[in-house]
């Protein structure tokens, strides 16, 4: 398959999965979220995301071997330490310790799936296009949804901006470098083992939030 063809398929996929959620929205949209107890607990469990993040991208560099690729990945590091430190402040300014948070176990999993990732499409398919594809989607949705408080949307509205600002990347290296059947087969699976495991958080995260179960 042309490669600009099948990077139009994950998108779609990913799409797909997206659309998918909005039956019925996970605590990690924070619009079904009835108190601020409950923000909080989402919001450290995001915050943890912004810095697990920061380490995947980072682990990654040195066994990128295309320089346009490990460029994107530094400029990504840098940019979830600042979004990480955005949610640390509004944590904060709410009385709550930002830090006090152990990762559910779904989180655990899908965050060790994406390190231990070793092919450079099979890591962007993953990860910035499935992964934050979904996160920024929910987002998107929080911020127009008019019932999320304003100590939530703040620090979301620049991240979501900063998100706009560097178009679909992982689109681009997609179609740059899945140019052969074995690389498109790699990053399908990685783009479903990671929706796969996006679902699990966001089942585990509910859990947890709204009652108050781990496990």
């Amino acid at each position: 398959m042309d490669s600009q063809e099948f990077a139009k398929t994950i998108e779609k996929q990913v799409a797909d999965f997206c659309h998918a959620l909005d039956a019925k929205l996970p605590a990690y949209s924070y619009i079904p979220l009835a108190s601020d107890e409950m923000r909080i607990k989402v919001m450290q469990s995001r915050l943890f995301n912004e810095i697990r993040a920061g380490e995947i991208f980072g682990g990654w560099l040195k066994s990128t071997p295309e320089l346009d690729v490990k460029k994107t990945l530094a400029e990504a590091v840098h940019e979830e330490y600042i979004h990480a430190g955005y949610l640390e402040q509004a944590l904060r300014e709410k009385g709550a310790v930002p830090y006090d948070y152990k990762p559910v176990p779904a989180q655990m999993a899908m965050f060790n799936a994406f390190e231990g990732l070793t092919d450079t499409v099979e890591r962007i398919a993953a990860f910035p296009m499935a992964g934050e594809g979904v996160a920024d989607y929910l987002i998107a949705k929080s911020l127009k949804a008019g019932t999320v408080p304003g100590w939530v949307t703040e620090p979301y509205q620049k991240i979501h901006e900063d998100e706009e600002e560097h178009g679909n990347y992982p689109f681009e290296i997609l179609v740059k470098y899945a140019t052969t059947p074995e690389k498109q087969e790699r990053a399908a699976r990685a783009v479903a083992m990671s929706l796969v495991l996006r679902r699990q958080y966001f089942d585990n995260l509910d859990r947890w939030v709204f009652e108050n179960k781990m496990y």
